[in-house]
């Protein structure tokens, strides 16, 4: 009898148009999400893609405050696996990815210069697009929005410190 293997993050089914390129690529293609976790995308795309293949997907539909995939605009991700969608393989593909990086920014989008990482939402982000807070932690622009909107009190300090390192 074969073992169930419990997933570490739970998939949500969620079907919006995206846009993708291989890394080695300058070309993107269309096609969709079938799902998404916290770690992962699951795509239909037309072109097989090896395993450990990088991929760049652009979210057609980004809404930054939104919840979801559609609330980054781009991410870094690569290949786990990839299966036909048919029996003779002639309608394409399903690709299950693991996302590296999350960005509210184009892949293309200013690629020479230096990049950060929100303290905060783990975002890679140019250097000239983080803010900086009283405690010296460096958070991108939606999250510093949301940061400055916490009323003083035991919430905002247990952010600050989880922005800092300081958890217990």
């Amino acid at each position: 009898m074969a073992a169930f293997v419990q997933r570490a993050h739970p998939r949500q089914a969620i079907q919006v148009p995206i846009k993708y390129r291989p890394a080695q690529s300058d070309q993107f293609f269309g096609a969709r999400t079938l799902n998404y976790s916290s770690d992962g995308l699951c795509l239909e795309i037309d072109q097989k893609v090896e395993p450990q293949t990088e991929i760049y997907v652009v979210m057609e539909n980004y809404t930054p405050d939104q919840h979801g995939p559609e609330g980054y605009r781009a991410y870094r991700t690569s290949v786990r696996w990839i299966r036909p969608l048919s029996a003779n393989g002639d309608q394409g593909f399903v690709a299950g990815t693991q996302i590296m990086v999350r960005s509210h920014e184009l892949p293309e989008d200013h690629v020479d210069e230096p990049r950060q990482i929100c303290d905060l939402c783990g975002d890679l982000i140019q250097e000239c697009g983080l803010h900086c807070t009283d405690e010296n932690a460096q958070l991108c622009d939606p999250c510093y929005h949301h940061y400055c909107k916490l009323p003083e009190g035991k919430a905002r300090e247990c952010v600050e410190r989880f922005i800092v390192g300081n958890v217990v």
